[in-house]
């Protein structure tokens, strides 16, 4: 019988000592839960932004402080990408950056600006002999006639002039299709040069409007429908449309006047 109870005091012994090892090795169930200092707190719309200012600045030699991005439209919810974004200029104006993610497979189109002007180069003394130094000279568009704010722009309202590049702003256009399919957001007197602050995109497609899409390419296969805009839309935005016979929406790019390409 004695025997028996030391039997089993040592079984109890053990099982103590293995349930102590336990608590004293095994980490507590709440460490997987606590928030690490350094996780990121960045949205996609700030990775998005972020990402923009500075391939605008290094693209132009530039600091990103100068470089300014138009609000985006509190609609549009920018989705996280899974790759680095690539960034380029799709068109003709320096002012639209075309934003695109390969995984997730999306594109958008973000609005830019640039503030600051160029240095100006500081004067050393010349002796007698040395020739002036002549300012250099820089083409660039200048208003042709009075433009007033909401007005739409041509190549007839402007045209190319040969300026002093001293002092010039360091976003000044530079050539006269810039300003096709776009509209004055300030006056602007005739002979001052055009900034592109100074214009942005004409509203070219109007929500409920119907608009002609086309897919595919001008020179090879393409498909052209008519659809319903289901938001205004200006040169070289997406916006999004709905087939009225099928119900099913689809995002196009605003090409022209009630025209979009198919995305």
């Amino acid at each position: 019988m004695q025997m028996l109870c030391r039997l089993l005091d040592q079984m109890i012994a053990r099982v103590l000592l293995l349930v102590l090892a336990v608590c004293l090795f095994s980490p507590p169930s709440w460490a997987a839960n606590v928030v690490k200092p350094n996780q990121s707190l960045a949205t996609p719309q700030n990775v998005l932004q972020t990402s923009v200012k500075r391939w605008v600045a290094q693209s132009r030699q530039i600091s990103e402080e100068q470089v300014e991005l138009a609000p985006m439209d509190a609609r549009l919810k920018v989705r996280s990408c899974d790759k680095p974004l690539t960034m380029d200029l799709p068109f003709s104006s320096a002012e639209t950056v075309r934003v695109r993610c390969s995984q997730p497979e999306w594109q958008l189109y973000v609005r830019v600006s640039l503030t600051g002007q160029v240095p100006v180069a500081v004067s050393t003394p010349q002796s007698q002999t040395e020739k002036p130094q002549v300012n250099e000279k820089r083409w660039v568009i200048v208003a042709k006639v009075p433009l007033q704010r909401g007005m739409s722009l041509n190549e007839t309202h402007v045209q190319r002039a040969e300026v002093d590049s001293v002092g010039m702003p360091v976003n000044v256009l530079e050539q006269v299709s810039e300003v096709r399919h776009a509209e004055v957001v300030r006056d602007v007197r005739p002979g001052v040069p055009l900034r592109s602050q100074d214009i942005r995109p004409t509203v070219l497609v109007k929500r409920g409007q119907m608009v002609l899409i086309s897919i595919g390419q001008p020179q090879g296969f393409q498909i052209s429908a008519r659809v319903e805009a289901l938001q205004d839309g200006r040169y070289g935005e997406q916006i999004k449309l709905k087939n009225r016979d099928s119900g099913r929406e689809l995002s196009g790019r605003v090409q022209g006047p009630n025209q979009v390409v198919g995305l």
